[in-house]
């Protein structure tokens, strides 16, 4: 009996400390996948986003990350992009400090994808089973790397929030990161202003729908281009030899366009598709 009973008593010596290891590993919180949506409509897209920061405000100790997956058909620059404005929306419409929430581009997927995740403190998110980096890029000719839309600089004190807001540049930060994996390509920004015969209303994000405007002032583009040279010299190092800016003309909405050009390549060639008349066309 003594012995029988020894033995059991060294087994449960090493047992017990695996049971309470593997009680601990299953109690530690994990990331998790709190919501997952593909292109939807504005009004959807606020909604989803409000229940994510309310559960992060319940979660103080977690942090908040926005996945974003393209398709292979997107430009490169639409996960930063997207991700950035759900970041941004989170900060300025719910309150959530900066640190609280994660931006990832997650490369390419089978389709366009976002995701939204609880992520406890020591976790990380889980890619999906689709996901995969793209082996090629074609260097060899002028490519698109992304194109948003942006406000005067009137009206960008007003609440609404954009991917090329005035008051951040985190938008143009995987755009320089992919000019500095090509140190002999030279980026290309083309800034269309704004003409539109039949101007709608707009909402600045206050609730009061106003009218747009129909004719941007002179000097809308160079202005923009302007913003966007700095910063790419000033906030990522682009030198200044590298960037070249192109005042394209008019649309019936405002648009930046950024692309890479590789040595030895011509420049894009601006689209305008909106043409003032001339007796209230300015200069550009």
């Amino acid at each position: 009996m003594s012995r029988l009973f020894l033995v059991t008593s060294v087994l449960l010596f090493l047992f017990l400390p695996t049971v309470s290891d593997a009680s601990a590993q299953t109690s530690k919180p994990a990331a998790r996948k709190f919501d997952e949506f593909s292109d939807i409509q504005y009004s959807d897209l606020i909604a989803r986003l409000d229940n994510f920061a309310i559960q992060l405000q319940n979660d103080p100790a977690a942090k908040g990350f926005i996945l974003v997956y393209r398709s292979r058909r997107d430009l490169p620059g639409l996960n930063n992009r997207l991700a950035l404005w759900s970041k941004a929306y989170m900060i300025n419409s719910r309150g959530l400090s900066t640190g609280r929430s994660v931006t990832v581009d997650a490369g390419e997927a089978s389709c366009l994808v976002q995701e939204l995740w609880i992520v406890p403190p020591g976790t990380a998110p889980t890619p999906r089973s689709d996901a995969y980096q793209r082996n090629f890029v074609d260097t060899d000719s002028a490519r698109k790397f992304d194109e948003y839309g942006f406000d005067v600089p009137a009206r960008s004190s007003r609440k609404r929030t954009w991917a090329g807001d005035e008051r951040d540049a985190e938008y143009l930060d995987a755009f320089a990161t992919q000019l500095r994996k090509e140190p002999r390509s030279t980026a290309c920004v083309i800034v269309y202003a704004q003409y539109n015969p039949r101007p709608g209303l707009v909402d600045y994000g206050n609730y009061e729908p106003v009218r747009d405007v129909r004719l941007d002032l002179t000097g809308t583009a160079r202005k923009r281009l302007d913003t966007e040279k700095r910063r790419l010299i000033s906030a990522y190092g682009i030198p200044a030899l590298r960037i070249k800016t192109i005042n394209g003309g008019y649309r019936k909405r405002r648009m930046v366009e950024l692309w890479i050009v590789p040595r030895g390549e011509h420049a894009p060639i601006p689209t305008p598709s909106s043409f003032p008349p001339r007796r209230t066309r300015s200069r550009k």
